[in-house]
């Protein structure tokens, strides 16, 4: 009735005023401003889409009116806070004036801005054909040449099945000519989960996912009270594992790779070694001397000091996102980082192109579920290094990304590192390097110098 009194009283008003001689015109009538409200309102819309970023979702809620972007709202929690994190404020502004997926990205967060792209896409309903990427040339590891430093010291790592099938040793060793200087050894193997148990980096996030129930992926060293509880209880064991690393490690020092490869391979090798009492003794002096010819392929860096006052250490390090972490090796002399060495350890899909860790095919597989096998980056750089390329659209492969730090660093005052390592954006400074998270790899090498 109240639309219909409306109607009658503006038709009464218009009749009036043309009888006045007041000029005609067509109102709007209250009814017709009713449907104009509605219609505009309609075309006012809220869509949403997420993609794969660089640890997790990214998902962008777009407010798109009368087919226009004007709002690009981005989350991304598991993005790395200093890159990805960061990103997502500038991106916004971009998908807004770009008014949709098609934006320029923001330099050192690829894989962040290409999965912004891919979210606004899924919003708008749409899809982003991949770019082909057969045509793209990855750089190689191999360097151009291998200097060759009269004295200088030479850095190696191996992995190796050195005492049963339940875990994988992993070794390094540093050479002067033909000499090893200075030895590391660790294990990893699968323990159960409990609080005594110090699992690897990032076994609290992703990278546990592939996890068996029950387990956790765990450093024998940094578990050697743990560890070392189980070897007395089984086999009356009363030397600690880690006293037992430390044994074989300084054996090694002061041999050449060929005096420890026989002593290797003699049987009861534990009676050469004072103070070990494992009995694949043998075993890890083999690995350590397979690291120290594999360092032996490197270049090598000068060296005029006291060898005795050289320390090897590795530290593990949540180094790049949440699906792997990093081992890293430093020899330093005083507060001055000698020599470095970088590896990253991912569970991957099982492909014929995959190659395990040692004991993937063993009882060590056990502790991961279907589907699954524990790899090194290194080892598998040709297949790594063609997923960032398809990802990423990096054309730098990872080994030669790793290799590029490693020489930049090797030398540096432990101060100056830490100074880069706190930079912004310290890919920036380090040539052939192109790792977004170059810092992560930084600071797991200082945390293996013991900063």
């Amino acid at each position: 009735m109240k639309k219909a009194l409306a109607v009658t009283l503006c038709t009464a008003m218009t009749v009036s005023l043309a009888a006045c001689g007041g000029q005609s015109s067509d109102p709007t009538t209250v009814a017709e401003t009713t449907t104009a409200a509605e219609t505009a309102a309609a075309k006012v819309e809220t869509l949403t889409g997420s993609a794969e970023g660089f640890g997790g979702q990214v998902t962008a809620t777009l407010t798109v009116e009368d087919g226009k972007i004007t709002v690009c709202a981005l989350e991304g929690a598991d993005e790395t806070p200093e890159i990805g994190g960061k990103a997502l404020e500038e991106l916004e502004k971009q998908v807004v004036a770009a008014g949709g997926y098609e934006i320029d990205g923001v330099s050192g967060a690829t894989v962040t801005s290409k999965a912004v792209s891919k979210a606004v896409a899924d919003a708008l309903g749409e899809e982003i054909e991949e770019p082909e990427t057969e045509a793209k040339e990855v750089e190689t590891a191999a360097p151009a040449e291998i200097v060759e430093i009269e004295g200088g010291l030479q850095i190696g790592q191996t992995y190796a099945a050195a005492h049963g099938t339940s875990c994988f040793a992993e070794a390094v060793a540093v050479v002067q000519d033909d000499v090893i200087v200075a030895a590391y050894i660790d294990e990893f193997q699968f323990l159960p989960e409990g609080e005594s148990i110090i699992g690897v980096p990032n076994s609290d996030s992703d990278f546990a996912e592939a996890y068996a129930d029950g387990v956790v992926l765990a450093s024998k060293r940094e578990n050697a009270e743990y560890y070392s509880a189980l070897m007395a209880e089984n086999a009356g064991s009363t030397v600690s594992i880690d006293v037992n690393y430390d044994a074989i490690q300084s054996f090694a020092v002061g041999k050449t790779v060929d005096e420890l490869t026989k002593i290797a391979g003699e049987d009861n090798a534990v009676d050469a070694v004072s103070g070990a009492t494992l009995a694949d003794t043998g075993a890890y002096l083999k690995a350590i001397a397979d690291a120290a010819q594999a360092a032996k392929e490197t270049q090598a860096v000068e060296y005029s000091g006291n060898s005795e006052d050289l320390k090897l250490n590795v530290a593990y390090f949540a180094a790049h996102g949440t699906k792997c972490f990093a081992t890293a090796a430093a020899l330093t002399d005083g507060d001055t980082l000698i020599l470095s060495y970088i590896d990253e350890f991912q569970f991957i899909e099982e492909s014929d192109d995959i190659q395990g860790v040692p004991n993937s095919d063993e009882k060590f597989s056990e502790g991961i579920g279907n589907g699954m096998v524990l790899c090194s980056k290194r080892e598998n750089a040709e297949y790594y290094s063609s997923m960032m390329t398809k990802n990423a659209g990096s054309t730098v492969a990872i080994d030669a990304n790793y290799n590029a730090i490693q020489n930049h660093i090797n030398g540096m005052s432990i101060a100056d590192l830490e100074a880069l390592a706190g930079e912004e954006s310290p890919v920036d400074a380090i040539s052939g390097a192109t790792l977004a998270d170059t810092a992560g790899y930084l600071k797991a090498v200082l945390t293996a110098a013991g900063k």
